[in-house]
C-alpha cells in the first residue's frame, strides 16, 4: 500500500467516525420523544382555560372510558380527556392515539391516527383500544344496544372516572358503530366525534392492535348489505383529451368493461369526451371511436370539440355542463380502469350523506407501484404519499388498504355528486394545469363533505402522457404560482391536514409514512448575514452531485445534496444561491427553457449583461440533516443519511434579487470539488 493510500484510508476512517457520531446525535428514540410529549400534554390542561367553567369536582362524572384488552392508560389520561371535552363542547365521543408496550416495559410502534374518518371506520375499527363517551351518549347507546347487541361491560372506577372493559371485541365494535350513529357522526359536517393527537393507551397485545386496522366480519357484512340496497344513479363520465386516440380508446374500453355487462345489469352511464383541439386526422379518429363505442357498448357518448389553450379545469367544467347524470366521474384519458364493478363502488361511496370527492388507488402501468393513494397536505404543499412504493405489503397500520378519508384525491379518477360539485363551484379555471383537483376537494371539505380514496380499488395511470412532466424551470415556476393561488383561496388549510397526524413526517419529499420523531433530532440551521460571494474556481460541474430543492418558502430551504458513487461522509457541502441578471421590468427567464437539471452550457451573453460565470454566487455551509428516506431510496450509495438540507436565511443575508439554487461539495480526503444546479429559483 502506498503512503498516499495509507493517508487516504486514515482520513476516511476519521470522517466515518465523525459521520457516525453526528448520526447518533440526530436520531432520537420513541421513548425519548414520548417522555417529552407527555410532559407537554400533561401541562396543557393546567395552562388552558376551564372552557365550560365547571369546577373539577363537578365534572368528574361527565364522561366514561371504554377500554379493551390488555394494556394500560397513559399518564394523566382522565385529566387530558376532561380538558378536551371542555374545549370541544360539540364532541360527544373521543378516541386517541396508542402505542405498544413490550415485555420489558418499553413503549414502541406508535399508531398516530387521523381525525374523524367515518369511511375509514367502515373499513376497520380504527378507534382502537380506548374511547371516551359523554355520559348522556353512553346511556343512550347502552339502552339502544340492549335490543340489538349483547355487550357485557366490566366496571371499575379510577380517579373519579368510570372505566368499562368490554369482554367481546366483536360486540364492542358493533356497539360503537351504534354509538356513532346516535351521535350523528355520519352527518355532513359533523363534529360530534373527536380525536386527540396524543398517546392515550399502551397496548400489550400486538394481535389485538393489528385487529383494529383489519376488516372484520361485521364490517364486511355491513358493506355487503349496503351494496345490496344500493341502486346506482346515472353517471356522467367526463374525459378531457387531445391528440391521443389510441390512449383514449383504452380508457373508453376499460370504462365500458368496468360499468357492468351489456344489458339490464349495466349501470346507467354516459360518456362525455372534451377535446380542446385535436388535429383534423385525430379528430376524425376520435369521432369514429365514439360512434363505435355507442354501437358496440350501447353507451351514450358525447364528443365535445372545443379548440382552446389547455385548461384542464375549463375542459372538465364544459363536460359537467353537458352532463345529465347525478354523479360525475372525471377521468384522465390515460387512466385504464380494470376492476369490474369499480365504477359502481365509487358511486356507492360518493352517494353517502357526507360524501365529497371519491378516488381510487392508481398504479404506474404494468406494475403494482403506487402512483396515487390519496393526497396529503403538508407544509410544502399537496403530496402523493406512498408514491413510487410497491403495493406488495401493508404500510404503516394498513394505510394503503381499505377506505381512507383524505383531504384530496386526484382528478385523474374522481367521482362526485353533481349537485355537490356545483355547490363547491366546480373546478377553478384560474388553476389551469395543477392543483385544480386539490382546490375542488378543499372546497368540498370546507362545505362539510368528506373526501375518500378507495384503496381497495385500483386502476392504471399512464401519468403525464397528457401534458408531460413538471421538470423544466418554466413548469416548476408555473407549479409554484398555482400552489400559491391554491392557498390564497384556502388560507386556513395551508400546511394542515386533519387526516394526517402532526406526529408523522411532514418535511421534504419522503413519500413513506413514518413517525416524525425519527427525524426529531434535526434542527433548522439559522443563517445570519451578510454572506460573502463564493468563488467556484476549481469546482467541476457534474451530475454525480445530485441536488434537489424540495421546498423553498419563507426563506426556508429544504432538500438534499448527495455525491453519487463516493463516500458522502468525506464531503462538506454548501447550499449555493446564484443571483440572476438584474434587469428592469419582468424577470429574465433565459434558463427556464432548459429541460435538464444541469447547465450544459451558459446562454450567449447579451450586451450589457454579464456572463453566468460572472454572476454573484453565495455559499452556505450546511449541517447534515438526517434523512432516512435517502438511505432507503439510494441503498447503493454510501453514507447518504446526513445529506439533508434544512436552512433558514435571515433578512439581509444576500442582496435582494432572484436566485438559482444549487450546491457545491468538497471532499476533505481527496480535495475533489463538485458543483451542480437545480431548476428551482427563489426571490429573496
Amino acid at each position: 500500500m502506498s503512503v498516499k493510500d495509507l493517508v487516504k484510508g486514515i482520513l476516511t476512517e476519521k470522517e466515518n467516525r465523525r459521520y457516525q457520531s453526528c448520526l447518533k446525535e440526530r436520531k432520537i428514540t420513541y421513548g425519548e420523544w414520548l417522555k417529552e410529549q407527555e410532559r407537554l400534554w400533561i401541562e396543557e390542561p393546567q395552562k388552558g382555560p376551564s372552557g365550560s367553567g365547571l369546577h373539577e369536582d363537578d365534572s368528574r362524572e361527565e364522561f366514561v372510558l371504554l377500554c379493551t384488552g390488555a394494556g394500560s392508560l397513559a399518564a394523566a389520561v382522565p385529566d387530558r380527556i376532561r380538558h378536551f371535552f371542555r374545549q370541544h363542547p360539540e364532541a360527544l365521543l373521543l378516541y386517541g392515539d396508542e402505542d405498544m408496550e413490550d415485555r420489558e416495559g418499553n413503549y414502541c410502534d406508535p399508531w398516530f391516527k387521523p381525525d374523524w374518518s367515518p369511511d375509514l371506520l367502515d373499513s376497520c375499527f380504527y378507534f382502537g383500544s380506548l374511547a371516551a363517551l359523554r355520559r348522556e351518549l353512553f346511556e343512550r347507546t347502552k339502552q339502544a344496544a340492549d335490543e340489538t347487541v349483547s355487550l357485557a361491560l366490566e366496571e371499575e372506577k379510577r380517579e373519579g372516572i368510570l372505566i368499562y372493559r368490554p369482554g367481546d371485541l366483536d360486540a364492542y365494535e358493533q356497539w360503537m358503530h351504534l354509538c356513532v350513529e346516535l351521535a350523528g357522526g355520519r352527518e355532513r359536517g359533523s363534529r360530534s366525534v373527536g380525536h386527540m393527537s396524543q398517546i392515550l393507551f399502551h397496548c400489550q397485545d400486538p394481535k389485538q392492535q393489528e385487529r383494529f386496522w383489519k376488516p372484520t366480519p361485521f364490517l364486511k357484512q355491513k358493506a355487503l348489505k349496503r351494496r345490496e340496497a344500493f341502486r346506482c344513479p346515472r353517471i356522467s363520465a367526463v374525459i378531457p383529451s387531445r391528440d391521443q386516440p389510441e390512449i383514449l380508446e383504452k380508457c373508453l374500453r376499460g370504462l365500458a368493461s368496468c360499468a357492468g355487462e351489456k344489458g339490464a345489469d349495466r349501470i346507467p352511464l354516459e360518456i362525455i369526451v372534451v377535446d380542446n383541439g385535436s388535429e383534423d386526422q385525430n379528430r376524425e379518429r376520435v369521432e369514429r371511436l365514439t360512434q363505435d363505442i355507442e354501437k358496440t357498448e350501447k353507451i351514450k357518448v358525447i364528443y365535445r370539440y372545443e379548440p382552446m389553450d389547455f385548461n384542464f379545469s375549463r375542459m372538465c367544467n364544459l363536460g359537467a355542463e353537458a352532463a345529465s347524470g347525478e354523479l360525475l366521474l372525471f377521468l384522465n384519458d390515460d387512466v385504464e380502469l380494470c376492476l369490474p364493478g369499480c365504477v359502481e363502488e365509487l358511486a356507492l361511496t360518493a352517494d353517502s350523506a357526507h360524501g365529497g370527492a371519491v378516488g381510487m388507488k392508481l398504479y404506474y402501468p404494468d406494475s403494482r407501484r403506487i402512483q396515487h393513494a390519496g393526497i396529503t397536505n403538508l407544509p410544502m404543499g399537496p403530496v402523493h404519499k406512498l408514491q413510487f412504493l410497491e403495493d406488495d405489503q401493508e404500510y404503516r397500520h394498513g394505510i394503503n388498504r381499505g377506505y381512507r378519508n383524505v383531504l384530496a384525491v386526484t382528478a385523474a379518477c374522481l367521482m362526485v355528486k353533481r349537485d355537490r360539485f356545483a355547490e363547491a363551484g366546480g373546478f377553478c379555471e384560474e388553476l389551469q394545469v395543477a392543483f385544480n383537483d386539490v382546490d375542488l376537494c378543499f372546497s368540498l371539505h370546507e362545505l362539510g363533505y368528506l373526501n375518500v380514496c378507495r384503496n381497495d380499488l385500483y386502476a392504471y395511470h399512464h401519468e403525464s402522457l397528457s401534458r408531460g412532466g413538471d421538470e423544466s424551470a418554466e413548469k416548476l415556476e408555473r407549479l409554484l404560482q398555482e400552489r400559491c393561488r391554491l392557498y390564497e383561496r384556502h388560507p386556513e388549510l395551508e400546511g394542515t391536514d386533519p387526516f394526517y397526524s402532526p406526529h408523522l413526517n411532514r418535511d421534504g419529499l419522503d413519500t413513506r409514512i413514518r413517525p416524525g420523531y425519527v427525524t426529531g433530532g434535526n434542527r433548522i440551521q439559522q443563517v445570519p448575514g451578510p454572506l460573502r460571494e463564493k468563488s467556484l474556481k476549481g469546482y467541476r460541474q457534474d451530475n454525480c452531485l445530485m441536488v434537489r430543492a424540495e421546498d423553498c418558502r419563507d426563506r426556508i430551504f429544504v432538500g438534499f445534496a448527495a455525491v453519487l458513487g463516493d463516500n458522502n461522509a468525506c464531503y462538506e457541502t454548501e447550499l449555493l444561491l446564484r443571483q440572476e441578471e438584474r434587469v428592469e421590468g419582468p424577470l429574465l427567464q433565459r434558463e427556464e427553457r432548459m429541460e435538464d437539471s444541469s447547465l450544459k452550457q451558459e446562454p450567449p451573453r447579451r450586451e450589457g449583461v454579464p456572463a453566468a460565470a460572472a454572476l454573484p454566487v453565495y455559499g452556505i455551509p450546511v449541517q447534515g440533516q438526517y434523512r432516512p428516506d435517502l438511505e432507503e431510496n439510494m441503498p447503493d450509495q454510501v453514507r447518504v443519511a446526513l445529506c439533508g438540507i434544512w436552512v433558514e436565511l435571515k433578512e439581509g443575508v444576500v442582496p435582494e434579487g432572484r436566485y438559482r439554487i444549487g450546491a457545491a461539495a468538497r471532499s476533505r480526503v481527496t480535495g475533489l470539488r463538485l458543483v451542480n444546479w437545480t431548476n428551482r429559483f427563489v426571490r429573496l
